[in-house]
C-alpha cells in the first residue's frame, strides 16, 4: 500500500498549531466500512469527521503533510518535511456539483483520488481533492506537481495559494467525503514527463473565474420601411453613418 499522512491544526490568532499526524494506507475500497477500524486515508477522514459531531473542539484544518515538530508546533516550511499527497482546492457555490465535475475529471485521467467538502480559511465553501502519489515529495516537487495537476484537472476558481505545501483546508462536521480507485501517480515520472509543460504554467492562472469569452461582434441589419429588403451595410456606408452621427452631436449638418 502507498502510505499517507492526515495532519490535523487547531486555528489559532496568528496561525496553524499541530495537534496530531496519523500514518495510513491509501485503500479507498474500504472507505463504505465507516463504523469499522479502517486503517486507511478514507477511514481517518471519515473518523475526524465523525469524532466532530460528537467534540466541536476537534482539529477542523486538514493538512496532508509529515511534519518535523511536535504538537503544537506551527505549518510552516520550516516544520514541513514531506508528503505523499497532492491537495487542490477550489471555491464553488454548489458543493455536490463541484465533487462531481472534480471526480469526472480525475476519472477522466485514470487517477485514484478523494473529494471533500472544505471551506477557505474567510469560511466560503469550497471542495477539495487529493491525490495520492508513490513516494514522498519534498517543497520545490510539491509546487511543481500541484501546478500541473491543477492544469491537468483544467478548473477554475482554485483556492489562492493551493500550489503552496503548506496550504490547509478547514473542515467541519457536515464534510462530504468520497474516495475512488485509479492509478497512483509516479511523482518522478510525472516531472520529466511534463517537464517542458510547467515551463509555461502560472501557478495563479487557475485561481481566476475562467477565460473571458470572446467578443462577438454582429454588424447591424438595416431594413427597407416596408420589410420586403434587408441588407447589411457596407463599410464606406457604415464610416459615412459614423461621421454622420459624430457630427449631429455636435449640431453641425451636411446637406
Amino acid at each position: 500500500m502507498i502510505q499517507q499522512y492526515l495532519t490535523r491544526f487547531d486555528r489559532t490568532r496568528v496561525g496553524y498549531s499541530l495537534v496530531d499526524t496519523y500514518h495510513a494506507d491509501w485503500n479507498p475500497t474500504s472507505h463504505h466500512d465507516n463504523g469499522g477500524q479502517t486503517y486507511d486515508i478514507a477511514g481517518y477522514l471519515f473518523g475526524a469527521v465523525t469524532l466532530m459531531k460528537d467534540r466541536p473542539t476537534e482539529p477542523k484544518a486538514w493538512g496532508f503533510g509529515s511534519y518535523v515538530g511536535k504538537k503544537g508546533s506551527e505549518n510552516t516550511s520550516d516544520n514541513w518535511r514531506e508528503t505523499r499527497t497532492i491537495k487542490l482546492e477550489y471555491h464553488t457555490k454548489d458543493r455536490p456539483q463541484k465533487r462531481r465535475e472534480l471526480h469526472e475529471a480525475a476519472e477522466r485521467l485514470g487517477y485514484a483520488h478523494c473529494v471533500f467538502d472544505s471551506s477557505d480559511r474567510y469560511g466560503a465553501p469550497t471542495v477539495a481533492i487529493i491525490l495520492p502519489l508513490t513516494e514522498a515529495i519534498n517543497e520545490g516537487r510539491y509546487a511543481r506537481l500541484a501546478t500541473v495537476f491543477a492544469f491537468e484537472l483544467d478548473h477554475w476558481r482554485a483556492v489562492d495559494g493551493y500550489s503552496s505545501m503548506t496550504h490547509l483546508a478547514h473542515v467541519d462536521q457536515d464534510c462530504v467525503i468520497e474516495t475512488f480507485e485509479g492509478a497512483v501517480i509516479s511523482p518522478s515520472a510525472k516531472i520529466k514527463e511534463t517537464k517542458n509543460l510547467y515551463q509555461n504554467i502560472n501557478p495563479k492562472h487557475f485561481c481566476a473565474a475562467g477565460p473571458k469569452a470572446a467578443v462577438h461582434l454582429v454588424e447591424p441589419i438595416f431594413t427597407s420601411h416596408d420589410g420586403l429588403f434587408e441588407w447589411t451595410a457596407t463599410a464606406t456606408e457604415t464610416a459615412q453613418m459614423t461621421a454622420d452621427s459624430l457630427l449631429a452631436s455636435i449640431g453641425v449638418r451636411l446637406d
